[in-house]
């Protein structure tokens, strides 16, 4: 490829980034979850495997959308390829789980660039450098609470008198909870809980 080429290519690549973060980004409830679907398809599969893993994320609990929706939203951006793949013809009595796979997906170079920009370390070092210094030490107490299970009433203990409630404006502990959930260093499964993102924070601010 020539410079002239190479020059002329680099913008039609930023813009396809471009186009995925968009999406990303459109609707805060589902940005993990379309992250998601980004990161299990970095590995080649059928379609209907994909969907059962992102299925089991956690991320999901957060969107009301399906598997299956969140998936086809990346295909639709650029941020997944989806290869047909020739099927035989089926028998009319064939139950879905006999059908043969028809499509293949993965995670394109666009997609794995938008997917970078998400990185939950990335993404709570920003979030840090927007706030007060004070909350830092907020945001490693409730991940630490966290590391074995918390409700919110343990974090609310936990924040009890704490500065960063009080200045420079009150919040409330939901405040942190609700930020650490979506940059992906906290899940709700039954009890708030520090995820492997969550201990990278913590080791961040502790």
């Amino acid at each position: 490829m020539d410079q002239e080429t190479s020059n002329a290519a680099a913008p039609h690549a930023d813009d396809a980034v471009e186009a995925i973060v968009k999406r990303l980004e459109a609707n805060r409830a589902n940005t993990l979850a379309l992250c998601a679907c980004l990161a299990v398809c970095e590995t080649r599969m059928p379609y209907r495997d994909a969907e059962a893993l992102i299925a089991e994320r956690p991320e999901l609990k957060l969107s009301t959308q399906t598997a299956h929706t969140l998936l086809w939203i990346m295909v639709e951006c650029g941020g997944v390829a989806a290869e047909e793949v020739p099927e035989p013809a089926c028998a009319p009595d064939a139950q879905p789980e006999d059908m043969p796979v028809d499509f293949l997906v993965e995670t394109t170079a666009a997609g794995r660039a938008a997917l970078a920009r998400f990185d939950p370390a990335k993404r709570f070092d920003e979030v840090l450098r927007a706030e007060p210094a004070c909350y830092a030490q907020a945001y490693a107490l409730v991940l630490d609470r966290c590391r074995a299970g918390a409700s919110k009433a343990d974090i609310e203990r936990a924040l009890e008198g704490n500065e960063a409630l009080v200045m420079p404006k009150q919040v409330y502990p939901s405040y942190f909870i609700s930020k650490l959930e979506t940059v992906g260093g906290l899940a709700w499964n039954g009890s708030w809980t520090t995820t492997e993102a969550g201990c990278h924070m913590l080791a961040m601010v502790g």
